[in-house]
This record gives C-alpha cells, sequence and structure tokens, in this order.
C-alpha cells in the first residue's frame, strides 16, 4: 500500500496545500535572489563603465604624441587622482601597455590572474586572484596613429555583493522555511475544520441501524460541495426513515389483516370439531372458512401484485386509446352487476402506457365506485384534455368520503369508517394498487366529492399525439 493511501483526506489536502505553497515560496526566492543579485551586479557593471569611460575622456583631452610617452603621463596622473580618492567602493585601475608595462593604482596584481595574463579584448568579465573575485571592464586604447596601444581595465571586487546576496538568500530561505511550516499548519487546520462534516457523517452512518433513523448530521457551514454532500446524506437519511416507517406499517397492517381470517378459520374448524356441533352448524362453518380463505387468497393475490409493482421492470410502452382502455374496462365493469355504468369517452384522446397495468387501473376504480353505488344509482367514465395532459374520471352516486379520508385514501389496507366503510371483503390495497400503477406512467390519482353527492376518482396522463394511421 502506497503511503499516500497511509494518510487520511484531510491529510492529502493538507499535503497537496503544503506542497502548493512551497513550489511558490520556492519560486518567489529564487525570482527574488536572481533579481537582487542581477541588479547588484549592473550596478558594478555601470561604475565600471563610467570609470573607463572617465579615462578616455582623459586620454582624448591630453596632447597627442608620435610615441606612447604622453599616454603614460596622462595615465600616471589619473591614476594617482583616483588614489587619493576616499568616498565609496575604490575600483581597482590599471593602464596594461602593449609592450608589457602595467600602471596601476593598487597592489593587486589583477594582471597575472588566470584568464587575464594576455591584453584581454573590451567587455565585461569575471576573474579571481587568490580568494577574491573580482569584475572587470576592459576598454582599447588607442594611440595617436590610431592603432591599440594598451587596454584599460577598472575592477572591483564582488565580496560585497555576494555577501548582499548570501544575506538575502538566508533571509529569503529563513522566511520561506517559517512561512511554509506556518502554511502547513494552518493548511491542516483548514483542511480538518472543511473536512469535519465527512467525519460526523462517517460516525452517524457507523451508528445508524434500522431502529434508529432519527440521527442526523449538523452543519452550519456554507453552501459548498460539503455542504451539498451533508444535505444528501440527511435528504437519504430521511427517505430511509419513511421506507422503514412504512415498512413497517405494511407489516403490521398485513399481519392484522390476516390475523383476522386466520382466527375465522380456526374458530370454525374448532366448532366443526366439536362433538355436539349439528350438521347445519358444521355447514356454516364451512361456508364461514371458504370465504375467509377466499379473503386469505385476494389478500395474497393483492400483496404480491404490489410487491411486483415495487420491483419490476416496466414494459415498453405503447401509444393507447382512451376511448377503447375506457370500453373494454366498462364491459368487463357490467359484467359485475349493480348500478348503470354509462361510457361517456370521446374518441381522438392518446396515451402512452402498458395495456394490461391501465386497465387494471381503471377496473379497479370501477369496482370500486360499484361496490359503494346502489343498484339504481349510475357509475359514469368521462375523459377530456386538460394542458398537456388527458384526464380520466370515474364518478359514482354514492354516498361519498368522509372529509378526513380523502388524505389516506389511497394508503396501504386503509379503509374508510364512514358510510364508504369496507362490506364487500376486499384487502384494503385496491386503491393502492391503482395509485401504484398510475404512478408508473407518471401520471397522478386523487379523489374528491362531486356536488350533489357521491366521489370522483380523476386519473392525468401526459396526452400524446395521435398516431399517422389512426
Amino acid at each position: 500500500m502506497s503511503a499516500r493511501r497511509h494518510l487520511t483526506a484531510s491529510g492529502r489536502v493538507a499535503l497537496a496545500m503544503t506542497l502548493t505553497l512551497t513550489v511558490g515560496v520556492v519560486a518567489l526566492a529564487l525570482t527574488s535572489y536572481i533579481a537582487v543579485s542581477s541588479g547588484l551586479q549592473a550596478d558594478i557593471d555601470r561604475g565600471l563603465l563610467r570609470e573607463s569611460e572617465a579615462f578616455m575622456a582623459a586620454v582624448h583631452s591630453g596632447e597627442a604624441e608620435e610615441d606612447d610617452s604622453g599616454l603614460v603621463e596622462i595615465a600616471r596622473t589619473y591614476l594617482a587622482a583616483r588614489t587619493k580618492a576616499e568616498t565609496g567602493a575604490q575600483p581597482i585601475l590599471l593602464v596594461r601597455l602593449s609592450d608589457g608595462r602595467v600602471l596601476s593604482n593598487s597592489d593587486v596584481k589583477l594582471e597575472t590572474a588566470e584568464g587575464n595574463t594576455e591584453l584581454p579584448t573590451a567587455g565585461f568579465s569575471t576573474i579571481v586572484l587568490g580568494s577574491e573575485q573580482y569584475r572587470v571592464a576592459t576598454a582599447p586604447i588607442l594611440g595617436a596613429n590610431g592603432a591599440v596601444a594598451g587596454v584599460f581595465q577598472a575592477a572591483l571586487s564582488t565580496a560585497y555583493m555576494r555577501g548582499v546576496a548570501a544575506n538575502l538568500g538566508g533571509t529569503l530561505g529563513l522566511g520561506g522555511a517559517l512561512v511554509v511550516i506556518l502554511g502547513a499548519i494552518l493548511s491542516a487546520w483548514a483542511a480538518r475544520a472543511s473536512l469535519s462534516p465527512l467525519r460526523k457523517v462517517a460516525a452517524t452512518a457507523g451508528q445508524i441501524t434500522q431502529s434508529s433513523l432519527g440521527d442526523r448530521v449538523p452543519y452550519d457551514g456554507p453552501d459548498d460541495e460539503v455542504g451539498a454532500m451533508v444535505e444528501s446524506f440527511n435528504g437519504m437519511l430521511d427517505r430511509l426513515e419513511t421506507a422503514f416507517t412504512e415498512q413497517r406499517r405494511f407489516v403490521a397492517d398485513a399481519s392484522h389483516e390476516l390475523r383476522t381470517p386466520i382466527a375465522v378459520v380456526c374458530g370454525n374448524l374448532d366448532l366443526i370439531d366439536h362433538p355436539r356441533t349439528d350438521e347445519t352448524s358444521k355447514q356454516r362453518a364451512l361456508e364461514a372458512i371458504r370465504d375467509e380463505a377466499g379473503r386469505l387468497g385476494r389478500l395474497v393475490d393483492d400483496l404480491l401484485a404490489l410487491a411486483r409493482l415495487d420491483s419490476r421492470q416496466l414494459r415498453p410502452f405503447q401509444l393507447l386509446d382512451v376511448a377503447t382502455l375506457a370500453e373494454e374496462a366498462v364491459v368487463r365493469a357490467r359484467a359485475i352487476g349493480g348500478p348503470t355504468i354509462v361510457n361517456d369517452v370521446p374518441g381522438g384522446l392518446w396515451v402512452s402506457g402498458d395495456p394490461d397495468q391501465l386497465d387494471q387501473a381503471l377496473l379497479n376504480l370501477m369496482r370500486n365506485a360499484i361496490t359503494h353505488t346502489p343498484v339504481a344509482g349510475t357509475v359514469t367514465v368521462s375523459a377530456r384534455v386538460e394542458g398537456d395532459n388527458v384526464v380520466i374520471s370515474i364518478r359514482d352516486t354514492g354516498a361519498g368520503i368522509r372529509t378526513e379520508d380523502l388524505p389516506r385514501l389511497f394508503d396501504r389496507f386503509y379503509r374508510s369508517q364512514g358510510p364508504r366503510a369496507a362490506t364487500s371483503g376486499g384487502s384494503g390495497l385496491g386503491l393502492a394498487i391503482t395509485k401504484r400503477l398510475v404512478e408508473l406512467h407518471q401520471g397522478t390519482i386523487e379523489a374528491h366529492n362531486a356536488v350533489g353527492g357521491g366521489a370522483i376518482f380523476t386519473l392525468r396522463l401526459r396526452k400524446q399525439s395521435a398516431p399517422k394511421d389512426a
């Protein structure tokens, strides 16, 4: 395992920030050192150039002679004057003639330095004599006849420049090290503070069990990536808590619904097994057992249907004519008997979906309306376009729905205790199945009481364009 994997997330962030800061400090220090060193050398070069220009001016102002005697006299006079200078850094001046004679204002024998023993060419150079380094400017001296009579050299020790550069380098190095150390400390603190919500997320996730989903990660920081992650994590916990709560309620409701028919079956079996039970009572007990067995069968079928709807993947949707869907459902509903069923769905309305599932949804709603509508009443199926949706309504003329029952009407196992109380032996899952079927088609379903009595169930499905061959 690499060393990088041994570091925590905050450690990696702090390390990256420290390395970035180190590179920046080193680059700034090197740039500053090079700039100052170059500036000091440029100052020395300018001073040496001025010395060369001053000597040449003195030579040109002197009287010209055919031999070098006049040049030597001018050089001696100039060097003597410069030797007496008392202010500023004192340069070493040399006049080196073509015949080998050397005139100087110093005892330092620069003409013996390596690389400077022969008459050099004009320009700037750096030479070393003993343990000392010098910066040298060389200029040619022209005689009266225009020939090169020698060279003039102005030299200055670089000790001061190197001392300033060394001090600057030490200061930059020390300052840079302090900045990097302080930056590393601040980076570690900032990384740890920024990523502390992640540790809280990990700690909260480690404490969560099915029985304790109420914990949330507190976060009062900025709306950044960490905040978004904490919000998403808390949202996930909300969904998990809701799902587990619904699951526990579903199991409790299913257990309750199963307990009643099982109790009835067991009671009637005991009655049949009793030696004093007559044949008539045994027959009634058997009929009760058959009824409860049928109820158990319907309940299990509905539970399986919900499980399939919750887990299965939909088949590819197809264009469906709402009028055809409604007509098929009405034909099957009329076979049940009961109130009059009116089909008031116009043609030309199209939706996309699974025909079997939408047929089941419509039939469930019609069966529910038939159950709660008197024989003399009417169940009406209608459809219309509303914006981008096709709205399908099933209206009955029954007793209506209690206002307090409307919010929970589509909950699993929920039964109204009002005038529409379940008396048909249903499982309490029909409307929940219908809602799930509609949701799988990205639609909505709602219920409300109609003006004048009865209930209206309304489905909204996305409207589609009619096929070209329709």
